[in-house]
This record gives structure tokens, sequence and C-alpha cells, in this order.
């Protein structure tokens, strides 16, 4: 067993917390983190020079891997200074509040700024959450009669909590929700990777964007992950492309079928999806073929629209500078072709016109009978 050196700034009676630590670090930091942390203070303040992971692993009954998973994340807060030696732990630094310069000071502020902005959605944010695939609360109903959530068994969940990523992840997942797990949120957590498939990098981002929009509750997130599972969700990039479109694309589709104050339909959202994913098209010509459509048939139609676009598909546009060359060869077809047909008809007013005597079916007369009719009368 590898003993380290701790070192430590002061001495007390008693542990104390400082209050910095309280206001600033342990709110965002998983439950087993600050646990662990606490326990390197009581050690400083029992004047403990030696200590080891696996004694630390023992008397807070946690794992060695959990006990190194948290020196590392206080160390990246700046809170533990950790020297290694040929992979191994020799000396543990507490570092004390005062300590801190005002640059580290400025950091923390500023992260815990950008935290708060990422936490206050804006109103529209709010009414209609980006990760919300399902429209309403019967279609949320109906969705989740695919999907059995089965109940996981004790061993089952601890199998699955003991995994590398998993473990990282669990800690993630109570970092943004504040609390420690309950043996239902890791039975749903398990449902999100085993049933629903989500790798565990989408299921952090699930929670991470949920609580961002204020949704702390495992009820929403748990619809929210069977939506991205409809939505054939497997990969990081995918569920981040997905918020996108919700953000950045059904609504300014709405507003250019003039259908804004409300949120997209699923059967809506679902062409904004197949428009952007699979055809590929960027807002600028989905836009473009929402004008067409209202120029055309003067009401909304994403059935139109998307006839508009999976002809540019099928072409091979992709650019608005190749729509412009597309529309101005049908312009010259059109040209073209009307002067073709002027010509033909103007042709056939010439011949009818040069023959216009004999341009019916001629009579024959017997003049000898006319003749007879004419003095008999």
């Amino acid at each position: 067993m590898s003993q380290f050196k701790l070192q430590q700034d002061v001495f007390t009676q008693a542990t104390r917390i400082p209050n910095c630590f309280i206001e600033k670090y342990m709110p965002k930091a998983a439950g087993e983190f600050v646990k662990i942390y606490i326990y390197l203070l009581k050690c400083v303040e029992e004047n403990r020079s030696e200590l080891s992971i696996a004694r630390i692993a023992d008397a807070l009954e946690d794992s060695e891997k959990d006990v190194i998973r948290a020196l590392k994340y206080w160390e990246k807060k700046g809170l533990l200074k950790l020297t290694f030696e040929d992979g191994t732990l020799t000396s543990l630094r507490m570092i004390s509040f005062a300590e801190m310069t005002d640059e580290t000071e400025k950091i923390t502020v500023s992260v815990s700024a950008k935290s708060a902005q990422t936490a206050a959605p804006s109103k529209a944010e709010e009414e209609v959450p980006a990760a919300e695939i399902l429209s309403t609360e019967e279609e949320n109903t109906e969705s989740q009669k695919g999907y059995t959530k089965k109940q996981y068994t004790p061993d089952e969940i601890a199998s699955f909590s003991q995994q590398d990523d998993v473990t990282m992840l669990l800690y993630s997942i109570q970092k943004y929700l504040g609390h420690a797990l309950s043996g239902a949120d890791l039975n749903t957590v398990l449902f999100f990777h085993d049933t629903l498939k989500l790798p565990a990098d989408v299921i952090e981002y699930l929670f991470e964007y949920c609580v961002s929009k204020g949704h702390k509750h495992m009820r929403y997130i748990e619809k929210t992950a069977i939506g991205w599972a409809e939505q054939g969700i497997t990969t990081l990039k995918a569920a981040k492309t997905l918020n996108s479109i919700y953000s950045d694309n059904c609504y300014p589709v709405l507003k250019a079928f003039g259908l804004s104050g409300r949120k997209p339909s699923k059967g809506e959202s679902d062409f904004v999806s197949k428009w952007t994913l699979s055809y590929g098209f960027n807002m600028e010509m989905i836009l473009e073929a929402c004008n067409r459509t209202i120029n055309t048939i003067h009401q909304p139609s994403f059935e139109y629209a998307d006839s508009i676009l999976k002809r540019w598909k099928s072409a091979g546009i992709s650019s608005m500078e190749e729509v412009k060359a597309l529309d101005e060869k049908r312009e010259m077809a059109i040209a073209e072709s009307m002067k073709t047909a002027q010509t033909k008809k103007s042709t056939r007013s010439t011949a009818a016109a040069s023959n216009k005597f004999n341009n019916f079916d001629q009579r024959t007369y017997d003049y000898s009978e006319l003749e007879e009719k004419l003095f008999n009368v």
C-alpha cells in the first residue's frame, strides 16, 4: 500500500468548513466529492501527516477510483495540489482560500455568471423547450407505450453503476440535479442506457440541457429522453444538432409561414428535422422554399415546401447560388419553349392565309341538269 505525505498550512482544534467553499464550490459538486473534501479537512485539523487512497476509501466506504476522481476534481477547481511520481500519488496539499489569487477568483466568478446565464432561459425558451420533441401531453403519454421501463434488480443497478464511464456520469448527474440519486433515479438512468440505447455522453448532455432550462424533475427528463430515442439520437453531436433545430430552425420556419405564437407540432418538427438532418439544407434554403410555397399556393404548407426541397435534393442543389442557376436555366427553357410554340403557330397561320380560297370543301355541279331545270320553270 503506497503512502503519500499530506501537507497542511494551519492547524485548528475543530474541523471548520470555509464559507467560501459552502457558497461557491459545494453547490455544484457531487455529494461524494464534497464528502471526500470534508474528510481531508478533518485529516488536516487532526494533523495527520500520512494518508493513502485506500485508507480514505475504507473510511468513507468508497472505491479507490472514486477517491481519485474526487481528488482530481478538487485539483481542477484549485483547492488541492497533487504530486505524482511514476503514476503514484506522493503528496497532497490543501490550498487555503486565503491563498487564492485574484485571477482565480475572477475565473470562478466568470464561470458562475455564465452558468447563471445558461440556467435562466429566455421567456420563449421556457414556453417551448428546445429539447421537447412531442407537442402535447397526449403525444407524450402515447410515445411511452413503445418502451417498457423495467424495474432493474439491485445487482443490475450495482453492476451498471460500477462501470468507469457510468461512475463519472452519475457524479455529473448528481452535480446537475444538486442531490444524491435515489434508487428510482438510478433505475431511470439505467432505462435510458439499457432500453433507450442512449450512450453515457448523450445521457449527461440530456441532464445538462434539461437542468439548464430549469427542469430538474426526472419525469420531464424521461419524456425528453424518450423523444430523443424516437428521433434516433445515438450520438452527442446528433443530440446537440436536434436541440439546435428547435431553437434555431423550427421557429423561423413557423414565422415564415405566418404561424408564430405557438410551438411546432410533432409533424412540423419532423419536416424541419428531415430538411436539416436528412436533406442537409441550411436555414436560408429552407426559408426560400417556405417563401416560394406562400407565393405559389398562398397558404402555409409543409408538404409543398417539402416537395420543393426534395426536388432540389434530387437535383444535387446545395446552395442558393445553385438554386438561382437552376431558376435561370428553367426560365431559359421556358422562354425557348414559348419561342418554339410561337414559331409553329406563326407557320400554321401563314400556310392558312396563302391558301384561303381553297380552304374549304369544293362543290361539283351538273350544268346540263341546272339548265334543264331553269328552262322548265
